[in-house]
C-alpha cells in the first residue's frame, strides 16, 4: 500500500505539552455525560453471539485487506456484516477502533469527533493540537482538522484499522468528501473497514486498479452448505436432514438472517412450509417477519416490542417509562429469547434492536396512527430529559411534534452551538415552523447562523428578509429590551453575512455599528462561531477581496467599531492585534506598535488558546524591530513568544516562531535555519495543503528559492497561489504573486517578471500595502526599481498601472535596514519624482533655497514641501544628510 505524502509533516514529541501532559478525555468537544455515555456504545466493538459459526476464509480475506488502504464489506441487511467484522476485529493482530454509525452522524463535526475517538479507543491519547484542529471544521472545510489527524496517525507507535459499521446512513457530501480525502492519503499500518448495505458512493476506479481496496459483497457473505449445517447445530440446536438443510440453503440463498428466522420457527414448532416467500432482501420478509416471528410470541411481549421500537437504544429503566410497568422484565426476555436485539456494550446494559426488525415494528406501530406513536416519543424525550440526555429528548420531542419543548431544552442547552455541530441544528430547526421558531430569536438567528456556516448564504438571506418583516409586524408589541435584543442578533447576523460572505467591509461596517447600538453588551452569538487553528496573522486569516481587502478609507472606521463592540465582551485584545498587523503592512509602524502592545495586555489573554494573540503579537513586534534596524529586539520579542508558549503547552506555535527566525536569517543570507526548520517540520512542496496551512507553506517556497530549489519552489507556488485565491486570502496571494516575480527575475524572464510585479502591485495599491514588499529585501527592492525605470522609458503603458508615486513610497522604505540593495546609478531617480530629482541636484551644488526656487521658478512653499519628500524618502533628517545618502545610492 502507498503511503500519502503527507506522512510525518510535523514530528511528534519534539516538545512537552502542558495540556497533553495533565490527560484528556475522549476527542470529544465540551464532552457532557450524554456524550461519554452514548461514546461509550458507539466506539464499542460488539461482541460476538456466544454460538457463533466461524467463518475463517472470511477473516483470512479480512486480514489480506490489511495491505491495502481499506475493505468494503457491502451487502444487503441480515447478511451478518457486524458479526462478522467484530469476530475479525478482536482477534486482528492489529489495534481496532469501530464506530458504529446512525444518521446524526452526518454532520461534520459529530463524525471526526467520534472518529478519532474511535482511534484513542484503539491506540491511545491523540494530542492536543488534534482537539484545536477540529474546532475548525465546517462545511467545505475539512483539510486542515484532516492533515492534523493524518500527521497523527502517521505517528502512532503500533497500525490501527477504524471499523465504520452502517456505512449507508451517511449521506452527508461534507462527510463522504472529507473520507474521501482522508482515505487518498492514508498512511501505512492505517486501514478503514466499511460495513454498508450499499456501495459507499465515492469508491473510484483508480483505488480498484492501483490495489487500494479490496470488496466483499453478498456472494462471499452468504453461508454455504457446511456453514448453514453449523449454524442450526449451534444457535438452534437442531440437527436436519441433509434434504431439509439443502432446501432450506436453497430457498434463503444462504442468507443468514433468512437461516436464523427459520430456526426461530422451527425452535417453537412451526415448520418451513412457506419458505418459498423468504429471499435475501425479498419484499416478503416483512409478511414472514409477522406471521412466523411476531406471532408466535405472546401478547404482552408484541406489544413491548412495537412500543420500544421507537428508542434509537435502549435500557431497562427507559424501557419501564416506555412500556410500561414490567418494561425491563421484558427487555431481558427479548435478549434472552435472542430476538433481533444487539448489545452496545460488554455488560450489556445497552441495547439496539436490529435494523430489519425495528423497520418492521415501526410499520406495525404505525398502523395504529399518530397519536399512539407520538405519545411514545413524549415518554422517551421526558425520560432522557430527566436523566441528563438532552440531545437525546430533543430528538424524541421533535419526533414527537413536541416543538414547544424541543424549543425550551434546545434555549437551555447550548452546548450543541458551542461543538458547532452546526448540520445537528439546522436539521432540528429547519423541521419547526417558521412562525413558532421566530418567537425565539437566538434559536431563529442561530439556525440562519449555521446555514451561513454552511456556505448556505441564499436560505440565510431568505430567512433574514423574513426577521426583518416579522419586526415590521410585531415589534410594536416587544418591550424595548426585546427589541434591542432582538435587532442585535439581526445586525451581528447581517455584520457576518457582509463580511464573510459578501465580502463588503462598508455595509459590515454599518452593521456592526447598528449592532453595538441595540447589543452595547455584545451578543451571545459569537460563540457559536467555529475556532480556526492558531495562525502567524489575525488580520491575514480574515476573509477579503483581492485589491479591495480593507481600504483605508473603511479600516479606521471599522476596527474602532470592532474594538468597542468587543470592549463589551473582554474579547478587544484580538481586533487590536489584528488592526497593529493591518497598521504594519500600510508601515504606520508606531501606531502598530502601540496596538499590538494594548493587544498583549488584555484580559481575555487569560481565556482559552491565548497564545491565538499574543503569537501574532509578538512576530509583528519582531517585524517591527527588524524594519527599525534592531535585530537583537527583534530576536527578544520571539524569544518571549516562544517562553510564553512553552508555559502553555502550546505546541502548534513553535513552527510559527521559528519559520520567523529563519526568516530573518534569510534575508542575511543564511539559509541554514530554514533548511533545518524544513528538515524539523517535514514539509514537502508535495503534501496536500489546506487554506490554513499558507504560511508554511508560502515559507516553504522561500526556502527551497534560497537551498537550491527553485524549481520544486514554482510549482509549489503555482499550486498555492489558487488556494490561496479560492479561499479568499489576499495577502498570501499577494506574498505569492511577489515571490513569482522574484523567481521569474532569476530563471531569465525580466518582463514576465516585471508583469508579474505589477499585479502584485495593482492588488496591493488600493489597501495601501508597503511591507509586503519591503520585508522580502533586496531581490524585490532591484524589481522595482527596474518596474519604474521601464515606466519612466514608456515600455509599460497599462492605464490600470498603479500610481508610481505610491512604487516610489515602498522604494523609499528599504533605506533604513541594514540589508537594503545597493542600488545601480538611477536607483535615486526611481525613488524620486523627476521634479524632486532636479531639486536634489541643486541642492548637490550648493544653490540655496531661494536660488533654487528661483531657478525652477517656484514658489518656496513648493519647494519646502519638495525638500520634505525628498528628507523623507532618505530617510535624513538634514541637507547634509540628504545630500550624503543620495550620493551613496548613484555609487
Amino acid at each position: 500500500m502507498q503511503n500519502g505524502p503527507i506522512c510525518g509533516n510535523l514530528k511528534r514529541g519534539d516538545r512537552f505539552s502542558k495540556r497533553t501532559a495533565l490527560g484528556k478525555e475522549a476527542l470529544v468537544i465540551d464532552a457532557t455525560q450524554e456524550d461519554r455515555s452514548l461514546l461509550l456504545s458507539k466506539l464499542t466493538i460488539p461482541k460476538p453471539y456466544a454460538r457463533s459459526v466461524p467463518r475463517p476464509q472470511l477473516i483470512e480475506r479480512l486480514n489480506a485487506g490489511l495491505e491495502r488502504k481499506a475493505s468494503f464489506v457491502v451487502a444487503p441487511a441480515g447478511y451478518g456484516k457486524t458479526t462478522l467484522a467484530s469476530e475479525w476485529a478482536r482477534q486482528a493482530d492489529i489495534a481496532v477502533g469501530w464506530l458504529s454509525l446512525d444518521e446524526k452522524d452526518n454532520d461534520l463535526n459529530r463524525f471526526w469527533s467520534y472518529f478519532a475517538a474511535a482511534i484513542e479507543q484503539a491506540a491511545g491519547s491523540l494530542s492536543d493540537s488534534l482537539r484545536i484542529a477540529a474546532s475548525t471544521l465546517s462545511p467545505g472545510r475539512h483539510e486542515p482538522f484532516l492533515v492534523a489527524l493524518l500527521n497523527e496517525w502517521c505517528g502512532l507507535r503500533e497500525p490501527v484499522a477504524i471499523v465504520l459499521d452502517d456505512w449507508h446512513v451517511v449521506e452527508s457530501a461534507d462527510v463522504i468528501e472529507s473520507v474521501s480525502y482522508l482515505l487518498e492519503y492514508l498512511p501505512g499500518g492505517a486501514h478503514l473497514c466499511f460495513l454498508s448495505r450499499k456501495d459507499a458512493g465515492f469508491t473510484k476506479a483508480r483505488w480498484v486498479s492501483r490495489e487500494w481496496i479490496q470488496e466483499l459483497g453478498d456472494r462471499q457473505l452468504r453461508f454455504d452448505s457446511r456453514e448453514a449445517e453449523e449454524f442450526f447445530r449451534l444457535c438452534a440446536e437442531l440437527e436436519l436432514e441433509r434434504e431439509q438443510l439443502e432446501r432450506i440453503l436453497f430457498q434463503t440463498e444462504g442468507w443468514v438472517t433468512g437461516l436464523k428466522l427459520v430456526s426461530l420457527s422451527l425452535r417453537e414448532g412451526g415448520h418451513a412450509v412457506r419458505l418459498s416467500r423468504v429471499r435475501s432482501g425479498g419484499v416478503q420478509v416483512e409478511q414472514y417477519l409477522l406471521e412466523e416471528v411476531y406471532d408466535s410470541l405472546d401478547e404482552p411481549l408484541r406489544q413491548f416490542l412495537k412500543s420500544v421500537s421507537v428508542l434509537r437504544r435502549m435500557n431497562g429503566p427507559l424501557c419501564e417509562a416506555v412500556a410500561g410497568e414490567g418494561g425491563a422484565k421484558r427487555l431481558d426476555e427479548a435478549a434472552r429469547l435472542n430476538l433481533f436485539l444487539v448489545p452496545l456494550e460488554e455488560d450489556r446494559i445497552w441495547y439496539r434492536l436490529h435494523h430489519l426488525f425495528g423497520e418492521f415494528l415501526q410499520k406495525r406501530l404505525a398502523a395504529g396512527g399518530p397519536g399512539e406513536k407520538n405519545a411514545l416519543y413524549r415518554k422517551a424525550a421526558a425520560w432522557c430529559e430527566s436523566h441528563g440526555l438532552r440531545e437525546e429528548a430533543v430528538d424524541y420531542y421533535m419526533a414527537g411534534d413536541c416543538h414547544e419543548e424541543a424549543l425550551r431544552l434546545l434555549e437551555e442547552m447550548r452546548s450543541v452551538l458551542i461543538r458547532g455541530e452546526f448540520s445537528t441544528l439546522r436539521a432540528w430547526l429547519s423541521a419547526i415552523p417558521e412562525p413558532l421558531l421566530l418567537r425565539h430569536p437566538f434559536l431563529y438567528f442561530s439556525y440562519i447562523y449555521s446555514l451561513l456556516w454552511a456556505n448556505d448564504p441564499d436560505p440565510a438571506e431568505r430567512h433574514l428578509q423574513l426577521a426583518e418583516r416579522h419586526y415590521e409586524e410585531a415589534a410594536e408589541g416587544w418591550s424595548p429590551e426585546e427589541r434591542d435584543r432582538y435587532l442585535g442578533y439581526l445586525y451581528y447576523v447581517r455584520n457576518f453575512k457582509a463580511t464573510q460572505h459578501d465580502m463588503d467591509m462598508g455595509k459590515g461596517l454599518e452593521y456592526i455599528r447598528l449592532s453595538l447600538q441595540h447589543s452595547p453588551g455584545g451578543t451571545d452569538l459569537i460563540f457559536a462561531s467555529p475556532q480556526m487553528p492558531l495562525t502567524p496573522s489575525i488580520y491575514r486569516s480574515y476573509n477579503g477581496k483581492r485589491g479591495k481587502h480593507l481600504p483605508r478609507g473603511l479600516a479606521d472606521a471599522f476596527f474602532r467599531s470592532m474594538i468597542e463592540f468587543m470592549k463589551q465582551m473582554g474579547l478587544h485584545d484580538s481586533v487590536l492585534v489584528c488592526y497593529g498587523e493591518l497598521l504594519y503592512e500600510r508601515g504606520e509602524l508606531e501606531e502598530a506598535e502601540h496596538c499590538l502592545k494594548l493587544g498583549l495586555q488584555g484580559q481575555s489573554q487569560a481565556h482559552y488558546q491565548p497564545e491565538k494573540v499574543y503569537v501574532p503579537a509578538y512576530l509583528f513586534l519582531s517585524r517591527i524591530a527588524m524594519a527599525r534596524n534592531d535585530p537583537p529586539q527583534a530576536r527578544k520579542w520571539l524569544e518571549e513568544a516562544a517562553e510564553r508558549a512553552e508555559e502553555d503547552g502550546a505546541e502548534a506555535a513553535f513552527i510559527l516562531i521559528e519559520a520567523e527566525k529563519a526568516g530573518q536569517r534569510l534575508r542575511t543570507g543564511d539559509s541554514s535555519a530554514a533548511a533545518e526548520w524544513r528538515e524539523r517540520y517535514r514539509l514537502s512542496p508535495e503534501d496536500p495543503v489546506s487554506v490554513y496551512q499558507l504560511f508554511h507553506y508560502i515559507f516553504l517556497v522561500r526556502t527551497l528559492m534560497e537551498t537550491g530549489g527553485l524549481g520544486q519552489a514554482q510549482r509549489l507556488s503555482e499550486k498555492l497561489y489558487p488556494i490561496a485565491v479560492k479561499g479568499h486570502r489576499p495577502m498570501e496571494a499577494l506574498d505569492l504573486q511577489i515571490l513569482q516575480a522574484v523567481m521569474l527575475q532569476r530563471t531569465g524572464k525580466p518582463e514576465q517578471a516585471l508583469l508579474r510585479l505589477e499585479e502584485a502591485l495593482k492588488y496591493a495599491q488600493p489597501d495601501d500595502y508597503t511591507r509586503i514588499f519591503i520585508d522580502k529585501g533586496r531581490p524585490v527592492a532591484e524589481l522595482l526599481a527596474a518596474y519604474v525605470h521601464q515606466r519612466q522609458k514608456g515600455n509599460i503603458r497599462d492605464k490600470q498601472a498603479p500610481p508610481l508615486a505610491y512604487v516610489r513610497r515602498i522604494l523609499s522604505g528599504f533605506g533604513g535596514e541594514t540589508d537594503a540593495p545597493r542600488r545601480p546609478s538611477a536607483a535615486l531617480r526611481t525613488v524620486l519624482t523627476p521634479r524632486e530629482y532636479e531639486v536634489f541636484r541643486l541642492m548637490e551644488q550648493g544653490l540655496d533655497n531661494g536660488e533654487i526656487a528661483q531657478t525652477l521658478g517656484i514658489g518656496m512653499g513648493t519647494l519646502k514641501a519638495h525638500i520634505n519628500h525628498i528628507y523623507g524618502k532618505l530617510h535624513a533628517t538634514s541637507r547634509v544628510e540628504a545630500i550624503r545618502q543620495g550620493k551613496g545610492m548613484q555609487e
